[in-house]
């Protein structure tokens, strides 16, 4: 028992020693083809980009007549995936499905349609429905998952430092949350992939989704949350300085678990976020660990039930305190915003949260100021009284879980900002016509996608394009850069639009030595 809790902590210390990008959640924010693109001929490669590095896990072709295909040959560079397709034939719509798994372990999933010869009225549908049950399952797992974290690592570490009588009662409410926690962390490693595949519950015994589901960050913290899980259950059988040992190391688990993975976790910049859910994760998982363990306690007499409430008060408010904290600080930086509380469901989910907390803490303060002097005191019914409020703070806390495991399928604020839907527009001249598409459509560094062709909808070719944005209406000078050509009258720029608003994009297409187009149009960067 104690070399494998030495193993569980040497794991423990290596997965903290982890380097981590300071990434979040992915988005698209070009594609070549662009979003909307006419193209004369099928294009040999396609390429998808993202804000951050991603892990593809499905992407598909879908051509006009709902015929798909599945895209195995894919290049990573950065956080660009370049796919070499199957055979693209046919005239019309072409949808690129993708689905990729982003850093902080969510699936993502989008399309993207470009056209070939023609445009036409119909386009092959990709939405995919979501699996209600499947998402009640992540969530029931997850909750199961929690419970045994903090009730189970917290309850232990409780018993082990503050020298709560080790009853058998404690021992058995330890081990049944921890094994069954044990049991939802094993299934969630399927479900995770199911849903990263986009496939229905009855795909689980596919071992592909279960390779899936282990990999990236959610893997990783469901390794760090097995070890916390299995530190906790040795723990009840060790002795005083192996019980703390093993306690610590479920504790500190606790926490390495949680900052690493998820929307909190993986937020810009990580030094900040990831410390401050770790704090976030062992404070609240020393609190709600501490309850059921008191609540027994009080069922001592009452010089014991005395000293341990006496331990519990004097650690309580810096645990408390480093919650509120660290809580309010990630509420910061994933809303961004005061009105995303109330505009955004993952701003209702919080605020549902923040009322709940709220009652918890009323009736934590109440305990602490009237009911623990009560006990001191040797009134006749105060430990009664005292187990009722705990057993209410229990009926909180699990609450507050359920409504933090709803998290998993509300994107955050600040990754819907950069979700930002690309701006298209099109410029019509007597020579030349031009699909523009501005990815991401948001003030910031900008990807300007560029098609020509002839009024006659064929290839137009050029020499060269330059492009140039200003904006008046906020003071900025024409700035201009050189357009890459892509091949088959497709054009590709780097540039900058700093603050949103309306501005002039301009077009200079070189012909030839002595022949030169020039277009302009507004567009609107948010």
């Amino acid at each position: 028992m104690r070399r494998l809790a030495q193993a569980v902590w040497c794991f423990l210390l290596a997965a903290a020693l982890l380097p981590s990008a300071a990434w979040a959640h992915a988005s698209l924010i070009a594609s070549n083809p662009a979003d909307g693109a006419l193209l004369a001929h099928a294009p040999a490669t396609l390429t998808l980009t993202f804000n951050e590095p991603v892990d593809p896990l499905k992407i598909r072709i879908v051509d006009q007549n709902g015929r798909g295909a599945n895209v195995t040959r894919i290049r990573r560079d950065g956080a660009q995936l370049v796919l070499t397709p199957p055979a693209i034939s046919g005239d019309g719509a072409h949808v690129i499905s993708w689905r990729v798994i982003s850093a902080d372990g969510h699936p993502v999933g989008g399309s993207t349609t470009f056209w070939i010869g023609r445009r036409g009225a119909h386009v092959p549908q990709t939405v995919r429905s979501e699996d209600t049950l499947l998402r009640g399952a992540i969530w029931l797992a997850r909750l199961a998952i929690y419970v045994g974290l903090f009730v189970g690592a917290g309850g232990a570490f409780f018993v082990a430092w503050l020298r709560a009588p080790p009853a058998q009662a404690t021992r058995v409410i330890g081990a049944c949350v921890n094994l069954v926690a044990l049991a939802a962390l094993a299934l969630s490693v399927g479900l995770q992939g199911l849903d990263a595949l986009a496939l229905p519950p009855s795909s689980l015994s596919d071992t592909t989704v279960w390779t899936v589901g282990a990999h990236g960050s959610f893997g990783l913290s469901a390794a760090i949350a097995a070890a916390a899980l299995l530190l906790a259950l040795l723990s009840h059988r060790a002795g005083e300085v192996g019980a703390k040992a093993m306690s610590l190391g479920a504790l500190v688990g606790v926490g390495l678990a949680l900052a690493t993975t998820g929307h909190a976790a993986t937020a810009s910049p990580r030094w900040l976020t990831a410390p401050a859910v770790f704090m976030h994760g062992v404070a609240l998982a020393f609190w709600v660990g501490s309850l059921a363990p008191l609540a027994l306690a009080m069922r001592e007499p009452r010089q014991t039930a005395l000293e341990v409430l006496t331990r519990f008060s004097r650690v309580i408010p810096f645990a408390v305190a480093a919650l509120l904290a660290s809580g309010l600080l990630l509420a910061i930086v994933q809303l961004e915003r005061v009105d995303a509380l109330w505009t955004t469901n993952y701003g209702r989910v919080l605020a549902i949260k923040l009322v709940l907390v709220a009652l918890l803490l009323a009736i934590a303060l109440w305990n602490r100021v009237r009911l623990t002097p009560r006990i001191g005191q040797g009134r006749v019914g105060s430990r009664r009284q005292m187990r009722r409020t705990i057993a209410a703070e229990l009926i909180l806390v699990a609450a507050i879980l359920g409504v933090v495991g709803l998290w998993r399928f509300t994107p955050p604020p600040r990754a819907l900002i950069v979700a930002v839907q690309p701006f298209f527009t099109h410029i019509h001249t007597e020579k030349m016509m031009a699909d523009i598409t501005v990815s991401p459509g948001r003030a910031g560094p900008v990807s300007v996608a560029i098609q020509l062709r002839t009024p006659d909808e064929d290839v137009f070719s050029a020499k060269g394009v330059s492009v140039t944005l200003s904006s008046p209406d906020n003071g900025i000078e024409p700035s201009s850069a050189e357009a890459r050509s892509l091949g088959e009258g497709q054009w590709q720029a780097s540039m900058a639009a700093p603050v949103a608003g309306r501005w002039t994009l301009a077009l200079d297409v070189l012909i030839s030595d002595f022949d030169q187009v020039h277009a302009e149009t507004e567009i609107q960067i948010k």
